[in-house]
């Protein structure tokens, strides 16, 4: 695996900023092998150099005290630990860790706090990893912390757009091509579910039946990016595996999903673990629309004041910006 890319302009840094932004995983049919990429809301963090080896994570803004400064325990200090120790170097760097997306929501927070991570401490250092490399920094981050690395969510949030995961070592991502105008509608109620939980309930095993169709559908999906066909894509939109489990654990999921459809989405459901739900849309119009139809169907299930997220699939994904950026 080729572990550099040029890196101009970075090596005389001496404090870099980095964005990367929320992501849908799964997809409905791509149960941990899809996911996409929002324009905003995201992550931030900076880094800075610092005299003492080794990282340090001086603040966290935006997560109300519950996230730990351990950088052992946080994502953001073990991905940028990894940069280090991938780039060969002993390194004293802080980080600071601003977060734009909530906890527990499934908008792939951890994802995003651990690319960011990754991304600011390899253009701090001038290391010019390639993305491969940068995406097991970032999953090694998600891995120590959260017990698991969710390549569906770091996957999209590091090269944006549409991506698909093959397992391995490394993981092999495969960008999909976005049909002109495909949006999405991303709508976070004020509801928490954890991802541990989220996975904890899922089947252990499944019909022959259920895994051939649900293989038909990725493909369906795959092969409907491909041709720009969205009437084929919203057909493939069908979850076998995680949604007949976990519907129950987002208040108002049925009436929510029927009026996302009814405001003329080609087809919705849970992003990751929940509790938010996205649907995608053959518009950015249709997009606000649908986002505002969902929002009142969840005041309806008792879930009043739901955030809603609007924007066409986002081509970049993690990035650096300039001192005055802030996109989250």
């Amino acid at each position: 695996m080729t572990l550099r890319r040029p890196a101009p302009n970075v090596t005389a840094m001496d404090t870099v900023r980095a964005f990367a932004p929320a992501t849908v995983g799964n997809l409905i049919c791509g149960f941990d092998v899809l996911g996409l990429a929002l324009e905003r809301p995201g992550d931030e963090v900076i880094a800075r150099h610092s005299p003492a080896d080794g990282v340090t994570i001086v603040a966290i803004h935006g997560d109300g005290g519950r996230l730990p400064l351990d950088v052992g325990e946080n994502v953001v200090g073990v991905a940028a630990s990894a940069v280090i120790t991938v780039s060969g170097g002993h390194h004293g760097i802080e980080l600071e860790l601003r977060k734009g997306l909530p906890l527990a929501a499934g908008m792939g927070g951890s994802a995003a706090s651990a690319v960011a991570a990754a991304v600011a401490t390899d253009a701090l250092l001038g290391a010019g990893l390639d993305r491969p490399a940068l995406l097991a920094c970032a999953l090694e981050g998600e891995r120590v912390v959260a017990g698991a690395g969710h390549v569906d969510n770091a996957a999209p949030c590091l090269y944006g757009g549409i991506a698909l995961s093959r397992p391995g070592d490394p993981v092999e991502v495969v960008v999909l091509p976005v049909p002109k105008g495909l949006s999405v509608a991303l709508v976070h109620p004020p509801h928490e579910i954890l991802t541990e939980y989220g996975r904890s309930i899922l089947p252990k095993g499944l019909p022959l039946d259920t895994v051939v169709a649900q293989m038909a559908d990725v493909s369906a999906f795959v092969s409907a990016l491909h041709s720009g066909d969205l009437d084929l894509l919203g057909r493939a939109l069908v979850d076998r595996i995680a949604e007949p489990v976990r519907r129950s654990l987002v208040p108002g999921f049925d009436s929510v999903r029927a009026a996302a459809l009814a405001a003329g989405a080609l087809g919705a459901g849970i992003s990751g673990a929940g509790p938010s739900m996205f649907a995608l849309c053959r518009s950015l119009a249709d997009a606000h629309s649908v986002a505002d139809a969902m929002a009142k169907a969840f005041g309806g299930a008792g879930l009043e004041g739901a955030d809603r997220h609007v924007s066409e699939v986002a081509v970049e994904g993690a990035r650096v910006l300039s001192d005055e950026g802030s996109e989250s």
